[in-house]
């Protein structure tokens, strides 16, 4: 079936790589037209692949947007994209309409008269405004299909108010590709440290409910525990990039690390798209999210490249890190208690190593390309 797929930011982040191993199902890339909202990393790469691209503005929904005049340049966003992809899905003969997230809300006004089937991959978790939760919500009951990354992700939107039913397909990983990749020389990742007796990172977005601030104020606290001198030397590296329109968020991480005298710890390094690379440098991953994060991709490829994660306790991360096996919890907003934990872990390296070892099997187990193909064909069978 000839599809279009509705992506809202072309970069190499966990829904961006989700759409790319759909796209590389066989059979997929040959009968798929994208849409982006603008340029980007991924945009290369579905060139290369000989897939239809479409630069148009679809309003994606973002948070700094909820506000009356935000709203009404949406909706003017809205209009106009929906007019264009009309076009495009009458010229192109498309059979269905696949959307890769809640931030593009235009798919129902999209299915036309042949009443086109709708998919909808939910990869968010939103809690407040209570607003937005009703209006996507009600948006969701519209499509034919919706697929939800976690189950923590299908609870949340299934819950209230009205029941929709939603299927549950687990990202997947290609563990091959991972390493294929980690063997490129690590100075491929600028301003890596050379030696350090750990290195722990955090990669992601930089977003208030990520965490970013969250981890300087665990690091903060973990330079004055006695215990740390018996570390030695030390390392915390800080991957991703603002989405457009957000770069300020940027520039307040980077004042903060100043602010907090902690820039001989702590290394900001930016937009990095080779996360493997990137993997193959820390001992250990931190993922310290104020809020639900439905399935961070980041945590499967440090599985995969046998690395121990540590995360706050919730969302996709319970269901993904085993406690004490394959990685560990910090509580949430707790940063002295979250530092000792660090710092115990820190001193027993070789408990990082095995938990990564685990981790490695569990992802090959649950998380595997292979798995999440099939649930693919499936769910759209």
């Amino acid at each position: 079936m000839k599809t279009i797929y509705l992506h809202g930011s072309p970069d190499y982040y966990g829904s961006g790589k989700v759409l790319l191993e759909i796209l590389c199902i066989p059979g997929n890339a040959s009968n798929a037209l994208v849409i982006f909202p603008h340029e980007g990393p991924l945009c290369a790469t579905i060139r290369s692949m000989g897939i239809p691209l479409y630069i148009i503005n679809m309003g994606v929904l973002r948070r700094r947007y909820l506000n009356p005049w935000g709203i009404a340049g949406r909706v003017f966003c809205w209009i106009r994209s929906v007019i264009q992809i009309r076009k495009i899905i009458r010229h192109e003969e498309v059979d269905r309409i696949y959307v890769n997230s809640l931030n593009i809300v235009i798919g129902p006004w999209l299915k036309t008269k042949k009443e086109l089937p709708l998919i909808w991959h939910l990869h968010e978790i939103i809690e407040q405004p209570g607003f937005l939760y009703l209006f996507l919500h009600r948006l969701l009951q519209k499509a034919d299909t919706i697929i939800a990354v976690s189950k923590a992700t299908k609870a949340h939107w299934e819950k209230r108010p009205l029941p929709i039913q939603i299927q549950l397909l687990y990202n997947g990983f290609s563990y091959s590709q991972s390493i294929s990749n980690a063997t490129v020389p690590l100075a491929t990742c600028p301003k890596a440290p050379i030696v350090n007796n750990i290195v722990l990172g955090m990669v992601g977005r930089i977003q208030q409910w990520k965490g970013q601030s969250y981890l300087l104020s665990i690091i903060q606290e973990l330079i004055l525990l006695p215990g740390i001198k018996e570390i030695g030397s030390f390392k915390v590296l800080i991957a991703g990039d603002a989405y457009p329109g957000s770069e300020y968020l940027v520039k307040e991480l980077q004042k903060e690390i100043e602010e907090r005298k902690l820039t001989a710890y702590v290394e900001y390094l930016g937009y990095q798209k080779d996360i493997p690379i990137l993997l193959q440098q820390l001992d250990l991953l931190i993922v310290p999210s104020l809020k639900p994060d439905p399935l961070p991709t980041v945590v499967l490829e440090a599985m995969v490249a046998q690395r121990a994660v540590v995360a706050t306790p919730q969302g996709g991360c319970l269901e993904m890190i085993e406690d004490n096996v394959t990685g560990f919890f910090i509580p949430l907003e707790d940063a002295k208690a979250s530092s000792k934990i660090l710092l115990d872990l820190m001193l027993q390296k070789n408990k990082l190593e095995e938990a990564g070892r685990q981790g490695q099997k569990r992802a090959q187990a649950l998380f595997s390309l292979e798995s999440f193909q099939r649930g693919w064909r499936e769910i759209l069978s």
